[in-house]
């Protein structure tokens, strides 16, 4: 299937939830699709799902603004630790959400996988985890000018992708958070639509 959405519909990416059939995403049977995805240098973003640990988020309002971003950063943490970006370096993932809890945990999620004898489940990786976390594409879905205007001036600019939420969302008030934002205008020219064409290769 993902031969046919990349070679004969024209695909330019591919998505998938954040778990699967109550699966976790880093299950050994599915890395070989990954791998696979990033052999045809197409990204993959990950849409959260109604979260793998739901215990006392019962109400949508607990489940969409908290418990998706939750699932998400869990399993991309997860896939992180699986050492797939190091099996598959060309592996690229979007995490939408600004990056759901990551960005603001960016230095406990470092620290905490930095060598210690405190852990014996360390993963056995080639780099230090924040070389990981620098390699996620993020959007700016978030509804709060200040969390956007942290990621920006964090992380790689090339990395952060418009977003709107639709059709959750308000897409005059996402456009008015870019507009927020304290960077260049080449800065916002890249968030808006140059970042998406390189990394989806429509120019």
């Amino acid at each position: 299937e993902v031969d046919r959405c990349i070679n004969e519909l024209g695909f330019k990416g591919l998505q998938i939830f954040s778990n699967t059939n109550n699966t976790v995403l880093d299950a050994p049977e599915f890395m070989p699709v990954y791998k696979h995805i990033a052999s045809l240098g197409a990204p993959l973003n990950m849409h959260p799902a109604y979260p793998l640990n739901s215990i006392g988020i019962d109400k949508s309002t607990l489940v969409v603004p908290l418990g998706f971003l939750y699932d998400t950063s869990l399993n991309t943490v997860r896939l992180i630790q699986s050492g797939l970006f190091d099996e598959a370096p060309q592996f690229t993932l979007i995490v939408p959400h600004i990056g759901g809890v990551i960005p603001y945990l960016y230095g406990r999620l470092a620290s905490y996988h930095s060598p210690t004898s405190h852990f014996k489940d360390q993963p056995d990786l080639q780099h230090p985890f924040g070389h990981y976390l620098d390699r996620l594409y993020i959007d700016t879905v978030c509804y709060h000018a200040a969390a956007l205007q942290y990621c920006c001036d964090f992380m790689d600019v090339e990395r952060i992708l418009y977003g709107t939420d639709h059709p959750f969302g308000d897409y005059n008030l996402a456009a008015d958070m870019v507009e927020q934002l304290d960077c260049s205008a080449a800065d916002r020219e890249l968030i808006y639509h140059g970042n998406a064409e390189r990394l989806l290769k429509l120019t």
